[in-house]
């Protein structure tokens, strides 16, 4: 069993339930964001962290038409319940994008539609958006921990008060499946700024 299967997290990204579907199932492993609206900017602190599904925000229309088939299979549930875990990723490659040329050379290989992409990375101008090229690993079982207020409103990053076991966990691809899937998307990545990563 590989290391990254060992231990237990508290760092958790909260991202639509959809986008966490769509790792989970191995269709993307590409995550571009700009952070929440209480945050300056969005930071990787750690490179390991749960993936929260988010409720809220979501719209079938910011997808791309492939992934909106995977809308018809996330729960209708609302962001005030309690917190299921059902994965956490690893980060295998972080960069900036700062450049429209930049975001135009990534489209192919995100599920957001090339509008909404556009309009985050308009949104707060001065501040890069981050792409994340992410490896998804299914915990053993699901994991529901009780709601806190700690943990509402709109941010990307929540620190648990109890930590989750990754005891058991299995990567959604092998190691040949994924690379052949974001081999592509990081010959685009490679060339550009790389972000921080780790605190």
């Amino acid at each position: 069993m590989e290391s990254s299967q060992h231990g237990s997290l508290r760092q958790t990204l909260k991202e639509w339930a959809v986008a966490v579907r769509a790792l989970e199932k191995g269709e993307t492993a590409l995550v571009v964001r700009k952070g929440g609206i209480r945050e300056k900017a969005f930071a990787v602190r750690d490179t390991r962290f749960l993936l929260l599904p988010g409720y809220e925000h979501q719209r079938l229309d910011l997808l791309k038409p492939e992934y909106r088939k995977l809308m018809q299979e996330i729960p209708d549930l609302t962001d005030g319940g309690p917190l299921r875990f059902t994965s956490f990723a690893e980060v295998k490659g972080a960069y900036e994008v700062s450049e429209p040329e930049s975001l135009e050379a990534i489209d192919p290989y995100h599920m957001w539609t090339s509008e909404y992409a556009e309009s985050r990375f308009r949104w707060r101008p001065k501040k890069p958006l981050t792409v994340l090229v992410l490896r998804t690993y299914l915990l053993p079982g699901l994991v529901e921990l009780p709601y806190g207020e700690a943990y509402a409103g709109c941010r990307s990053w929540i620190e648990l008060d109890e930590p989750v076991s990754t005891e058991g966990s299995r990567p959604v691809l092998d190691d040949a499946s994924f690379e052949r899937l974001i081999s592509p998307a990081l010959e685009v990545l490679r060339r550009l700024e790389p972000a921080p990563v780790g605190s």
